[in-house]
């Protein structure tokens, strides 16, 4: 299904591992948003191992949105794309899960960002909401969760180790 890649695609083989590590953590007909769509593989692959509907995804490059689109098509999926910045993204109800891999930050502003995505998934997130992180700096997602309310680590599982990435999976109360 995947024809369309940019620099910062996941591999299908990566992002179908990471899917299949996070199932004991899904819901099924979850509604999921993946607010770093990319070209949309990884998203794809959570389809693959667990129904969910609706789907939305959000990406601010424009040039990944229009690929994704084109990618789950020939996957077969649905999926409302939006060509957006998470950050400035609203909706009109409340996900039940959030599935995305995060952009490489360095290690100065990877701690900054991991604090603003959790406080914004907070404000998209029902009670009981997932929360699935591919990441290569668990360090900064763990603590960051840990000091934003309502956010509780699951798991933490090395996805890649050549790569040094990890699917941490949170879960959100009010």
């Amino acid at each position: 299904y995947r024809r369309e890649t940019t620099a910062q695609s996941m591999s299908p083989a990566n992002a179908a591992t990471a899917a299949e590590l996070a199932r004991p953590y899904l819901k099924e007909n979850a509604q999921v948003l993946d607010p770093f769509c990319g070209t949309g593989t990884l998203l794809i692959e959570r389809m693959n191992v667990l129904h969910a509907d609706p789907v939305y995804a959000v990406d601010k490059f424009a040039e990944a949105v229009e690929k994704a689109k084109i990618n789950t098509e020939r996957a077969g999926k649905i999926v409302h794309y939006i060509n957006r910045d998470f950050f400035d993204f609203t909706h009109d109800y409340l996900f039940d899960e959030i599935f995305t891999e995060v952009p490489h930050t360095d290690a100065e502003a990877g701690p900054a960002f991991a604090r603003r995505f959790f406080e914004k998934a907070a404000t998209l997130l029902k009670e009981e909401a997932r929360v699935t992180v591919v990441t290569d700096d668990p360090g900064s997602y763990a603590s960051a969760a840990g000091g934003t309310a309502g956010f509780r680590k699951l798991a933490e599982i090395e996805l890649n180790e050549r790569l040094k990435n990890f699917v941490m999976i949170f879960e959100f109360s009010r």
